[in-house]
């Protein structure tokens, strides 16, 4: 598919050969609660069961580009898309989008830091789109992290290079399904930059914390974009702690999830 006026095709430039696959540490995975890379586990079900949902509607309606988002910070939507991702690259190739500029972890969490470009650099018009690719050893997923944060996340986002990648991805990229983590639905309107170019979202929620109210402030952000499932991210046992925005995350941010899911039907909804 040809590129639109000054932004090259996503795919690399036949005959340049992929750099070697990253080898994800298991220690530092665990100590992330990254589970999905793992061996069958009573944490790791959760994510199968949403993985057999979202696949089931990837089947009827061909969708395959997806965001995971929350109603606030801290309700776990880095986690869920890190380790739905993993999940997913098991069977299905996986493409991973960090597009949280503002409070980037996912690079972190994956123990990938190393000093290449990132989707920031790609936004930018300074890298590539394939430069900004991480292939996971053993799986069949590429991870596009964001380099550093962006206060200013708008301007970037604002790009058409972000569209651009977004209607293109699933067009040259066949059979891969791409998950993205998007910031928080109701801090700023970054989501608003990033809804109109998907397929649908993914809902996290907290137990106890995530209001009704706010799930009908989010529908009105995406648009005409729909709420394809709802995901509810539970415990109320642990203790309180700070979130990555520096507000407070209630009890337990990114933990173990119910595995209680909306059904994929495509409508709006929760």
């Amino acid at each position: 598919m040809n590129a639109e006026p000054g932004i090259p095709p996503l795919l690399r430039t036949a005959g340049i050969p992929d750099e070697a696959p990253a080898l994800l540490d298991p220690r530092h995975l665990a100590e992330n609660r990254i589970c999905g890379f793992g061996q069958m586990s009573e944490q790791l079900y959760p994510f199968f069961m949403i993985r057999s949902t979202l696949l089931a509607h990837v089947e009827a309606t061909g969708h395959r580009t997806f965001a995971i988002t929350s109603i606030e910070a801290g309700n776990g939507k880095t986690h869920v898309a890190t380790n739905l991702a993993a999940v997913l690259s098991r069977v299905r190739p996986t493409i991973l989008v960090e597009l949280d500029l503002r409070r980037p972890t996912l690079g972190a969490r994956l123990g990938l830091a190393g000093a290449g470009p990132g989707i920031d650099d790609y936004l930018a018009g300074e890298a590539a789109w394939s430069d900004t690719a991480t292939r996971i050893d053993g799986v069949d997923l590429a991870v596009h992290r964001v380099r550093r944060a962006h206060p200013s996340a708008e301007q970037l986002l604002a790009s058409p290079r972000l569209a651009h990648a977004l209607r293109h991805i699933a067009a040259e990229a066949e059979e891969a399904i791409c998950i993205i983590d998007t910031p928080p639905a109701l801090i700023g309107d970054d989501l608003v930059h990033i809804a109109r170019n998907i397929d649908g979202v993914l809902l996290v929620a907290q137990e106890g914390r995530s209001r009704k109210s706010g799930v009908r402030e989010v529908t009105g952000a995406l648009g005409g974009t729909p709420i394809i499932g709802s995901i509810l991210n539970m415990s109320l046992s642990q203790p309180a702690r700070r979130n990555e925005y520096g507000y407070p995350a209630g009890r337990g941010t990114d933990r173990e999830m119910s595995g209680r899911t909306a059904p994929a039907t495509g409508r709006k909804g929760t």
